[in-house]
């Protein structure tokens, strides 16, 4: 890609996020600017597009690199398993980007008495938009339910999986089916054991009965209620036979049987297993949310608070780091005192304070985060500024009358740029453990933010539903080893003894 091409792309890409985003539309990739927090979107749709209009009126018509970067990235890619996982690492982006095309609660497509609906980009559409009588946001999984009940030619589309990342748990139902004179939850090898209820045809909403099972026979108390909600029987079953059973509507019960669905159901409380007929493919967990979906919301976290950790760090450590290096004497003596007492002050009392002040957001977490995190950066930079400064290219520049700022971004700093690349990875994989630490503990985002290390503190509170803490696990490590081999790759492939001669 030319630079002329990647400024059309940027320019673009920055005037359309800024559109859909002023028309209140959330179109997957465009909206990605605006994930983490509006303001901070804004300045980066606005980074965007000064970068993209500089590309297109004063940028190079075509990309120079050294022959020295070329023999580094050559090498990046001969290292196949860092190269590989550097392609992998861009794909999982990728299908972050794509957001609640593929994880939501709210449908991509409604088609309602002949007229189109988009949900998942206009956002909130009351239920009587589509004839149900309430005026809240629509619950697109009951109303596909009602749709094919109906059988009226209206339809819709669900996401892949139809969950919200976060405050979204919904009630967890299971048919059950009868084998061999035994009751079955559907899909299941073992005899069901817990309550089941059968629902009327009309209301759909009020149970008709409700009785307890153990290993498959009926075994427990039995109640019944009419279709207004009343109860009119119960009675108790023993080993599969009904024993006291009193029927308060004088023989009405009985003249129920055709108006109830022959249908079986039992509530499965959270968290529950994995199951692909509900849709919940990873599970549950305990307040009943999606863990799929949790993961996914929390890749997407991950991703936000990786890239502004490393710009704001990197900025910090190119500025101070490349200052301390060059001027050196008092100046440099001064900030290095500063910057040794800034690297020992307590980071985690610090982020308790704040969260017991404030709710902290993701964007406040990883700027408490890059506030002690510059520190290491600062110090790799100007070790190596203080190296390139005594350079003949610098002495001559000088002699050349450059001005101190193009010496240091034009001359030392593509020099001293592989620190950054090789240090990058790295950084990105510290900012990932930090946040799942602090949600760990306790002491980082929300509840209603989705979150991989909430996910492991409640799995490792009880062992007994092991789909969460794995996944969550799972999850981690495999996103944590793939940066670690990009890094190793990145840092044995722009390593200066393989292409240094010392003379």
């Amino acid at each position: 890609m030319s630079p002329r091409t990647l400024g059309c792309s940027l320019t673009g890409f920055a005037v359309i996020a800024a559109v859909f985003r002023w028309l209140g539309w959330r179109v997957p990739v465009f909206k990605i600017p605006f994930l983490g927090n509006g303001t901070v979107g804004w300045i980066v749709v606005g980074v965007l597009l000064m970068a993209g209009l500089w590309l297109l009126w004063r940028g190079p018509r075509e990309w120079q690199f050294s022959p020295l970067t070329l023999k580094q990235l050559q090498r990046f890619r001969s290292i196949r398993r860092g190269y590989f996982s550097f392609l992998l690492l861009v794909a999982l982006a990728g299908v972050a980007s794509m957001d609640n095309l593929l994880v939501g609660k709210r449908a991509l497509l409604v088609s309602y008495e002949g007229k189109l609906y988009a949900p998942f980009v206009t956002g909130v559409l009351p239920g009587e938009a589509f004839g149900l009588d309430y005026k809240s946001e629509t619950d697109y999984r009951e109303l596909q339910k009602k749709f094919r009940k109906e059988n009226k030619g209206n339809w819709l589309v669900m996401p892949p999986v139809p969950f919200a990342a976060s405050l979204d748990a919904p009630q967890v139902t299971a048919q059950l089916e009868e084998r061999e004179g035994l009751m079955y939850e559907m899909g299941s090898r073992e005899p069901f054991s817990g309550p089941a209820y059968s629902m009327f045809k009309e209301p759909e909403t009020q149970k008709r009965q409700e009785i307890i099972y153990r290993k498959g026979i009926r075994s427990g108390e039995m109640r019944g209620w009419d279709a207004k909600g009343d109860q009119i029987e119960k009675g108790t079953y023993v080993q599969g036979k009904l024993e006291n059973y009193v029927d308060f509507s004088n023989g009405g019960a009985a003249e129920l049987v055709g108006a109830t669905m022959p249908e079986w159901w039992t509530l499965v409380y959270p968290p529950s297993a994995p199951s692909w007929h509900q849709k919940h493919f990873l599970g549950t967990n305990s307040s009943g949310g999606d863990v799929l979906a949790i993961l996914f919301g929390g890749w997407q976290q991950a991703i936000i608070a990786a890239v502004l950790f490393v710009s704001i760090v990197f900025v910090a450590g190119v500025v101070i780091g490349g200052t301390l290096g060059y001027f050196g004497g008092l100046y440099d003596l001064i900030g290095q005192r500063l910057v040794e007492i800034w690297s020992v002050l307590p980071f985690l009392f610090i982020v308790m304070i704040v969260s017991s002040i404030i709710s902290p957001t993701l964007v406040v977490l990883v700027g408490i985060l890059a506030i002690f995190g510059w520190v290491g950066t600062t110090t790799y930079l100007r070790t190596a500024t203080y190296r390139e400064k005594e350079r003949d290219y610098v002495a001559a520049a000088k002699l050349q009358g450059a001005s101190t700022a193009r010496i240091l971004f034009h001359h030392v700093l593509p020099n001293v740029v592989a620190i950054l690349v090789t240090l990058a990875p790295f950084e990105m994989a510290g900012v990932i453990t930090s946040l799942a630490a602090l949600d760990f503990l306790g002491f980082g985002l929300p509840p209603d933010y989705p979150s991989w290390g909430r996910l492991l503190q409640e799995g490792t509170e009880n062992f007994n539903y092991p789909w969460i803490v794995s996944s969550a696990f799972v999850a981690m490590v495999s996103v944590l080893v793939l940066v670690t081999f990009v890094g190793e790759a990145v840092r044995e492939a722009f390593d200066p003894k393989k292409f240094t001669t010392y003379e």
